[in-house]
């Protein structure tokens, strides 16, 4: 029986989701922060991000050794990670160990100091993330994508920033940034494992019930304009890496379940995805093809990415366009829609299986909905997509000669 999480909201403001999972040993929770990328300033790219390293490096209670030690001598895992839109700080222990997480988590969050000296280091750290990040073809592309798709606007800014803008980063500005994004409102604690409401109630009552902080309303501004159609970036690898897509659909919208079922059809996971079964496996020209689609509260950017070598490339890409549209003409008879709802049904089903993804994502699911979407609900709502829907999506989604490429290829 799955067990029905508990939604607490705290008199300062703060949310508390628990949900008991009986069966495990361990417990799994975190702050869901209704923060990224997108919501730092443009003359700050990359704070967000920024403060997501500095969180570590001491509090007033903790250095940052103590801060390092305190669940790791117990075996337990602290991390924390920035996206377009969320930042989140999570840890992963035995149950028994559970008010140690809360306390350290709630330590980190609130009370961290930013030392002068640990600014400096953590920005030639971030330095080194970034050249690591922009020597690696197959994930550099993904970032100047973002940017092509969203020019000009807080969705194509790079999540780790640039060097030279977190070189400004000074304390004053951590602080401040701080100041508008760690609010009550956009903060979500959310527990998932083997502690009872009793232990629940007792580490929130002693650590987080206590705090006090502001208030505040995001303001995001939608991104508008045009995208930038073909660019060609030179490269010194063997390999051509290309990504032809564009803008897609808003979490929560009408399209966003039906492009998510149409993008897993063409390019998910699986092995026996469209465009792995009839181009990597007929041909043997790429090693490497999927497709993505990520949401955001306001906006979306899907994508095919492929990479083989220069001389075929154009090949590759000429026959991604044909699977997509033949996809679209072939449309989706009863019999493929629904192995297709079953594929994906399936695949959730195991990510569900993984307690920390639960953790983290209903603490997204209250920041961005307001309430927790249970898994029969999101397996109800694939399981009512029709045809018209799958392909009127895919339709949408396909601007033909407004898509956006972008090519890494050795210069001729």
């Amino acid at each position: 029986m799955d067990m029905k999480p508990r939604i607490i909201e705290l008199s300062n403001g703060l949310r508390i989701v628990h949900k008991y999972i009986p069966y495990t040993r361990t417990v799994h929770c975190g702050y869901i922060i209704n923060t990224g990328s997108r919501d730092d300033k443009r003359e700050e790219i990359g704070m967000a991000h920024f403060i997501e390293h500095m969180v570590f490096k001491g509090t007033v209670r903790r250095s940052n050794l103590d801060i390092l030690n305190y669940l790791d001598s117990l075996g337990g895992d602290l991390n924390a990670y920035t996206t377009k839109e969320k930042t989140c700080l999570y840890a992963s222990l035995s149950a028994e160990h559970f008010e140690r997480a809360i306390d350290l988590l709630t330590d980190i969050t609130f009370f961290s100091t930013f030392p002068v000296e640990e600014i400096g280091k953590e920005q030639d750290v971030i330095a080194e993330e970034i050249d690591m990040y922009r020597d690696a073809p197959d994930e550099a592309i993904f970032e100047d994508f973002d940017e092509k798709v969203f020019p000009g606007h807080d969705l194509g800014s790079p999540i780790l920033g640039t060097k030279e803008s977190i070189r400004a980063f000074t304390q004053e500005k951590v602080r401040s940034h701080i100041g508008f994004s760690y609010t009550a409102n956009n903060i979500v604690c959310s527990i998932v494992g083997n502690v009872t409401e009793k232990q629940v109630d007792q580490a929130i009552n002693k650590y987080v019930r206590i705090l006090n902080l502001p208030d505040s309303h995001l303001s995001r501004n939608a991104p508008g304009g045009q995208t930038e159609q073909v660019s060609m970036v030179p490269i010194s690898t063997q390999q051509a890496h290309e990504i032809i897509g564009g803008r897609a659909f808003a979490r929560g919208s009408e399209e966003h379940l039906s492009f998510f079922l149409f993008n897993n059809y063409m390019g998910g996971p699986a092995m026996n995805s469209r465009l792995n079964l009839n181009i990597r496996e007929r041909y043997g020209l790429t090693y490497s093809i999927n497709s993505f689609f990520n949401p955001f509260h306001d906006s979306g950017i899907w994508g095919i990415y492929y990479a083989c070598e220069p001389k075929n490339l154009k090949r590759v890409r000429d026959l991604v366009i044909q699977e997509y549209q033949d996809a679209i003409k072939e449309g989706f008879d009863p019999v493929r829609l629904a192995q297709c709802k079953r594929q994906l049904i399936g695949q959730m089903t195991l990510s569900y299986e993984n307690l920390l993804t639960q953790m983290l994502g209903m603490g997204k699911d209250l920041l961005d909905y307001g309430r927790i979407i249970s898994f029969s609900e999101f397996t109800g709502q694939i399981e009512a997509l029709t045809e018209q829907q799958v392909i009127g999506t895919a339709h949408k989604a396909w601007k033909g000669e407004e898509l956006t490429r972008i090519t890494y290829q050795k210069a001729v």
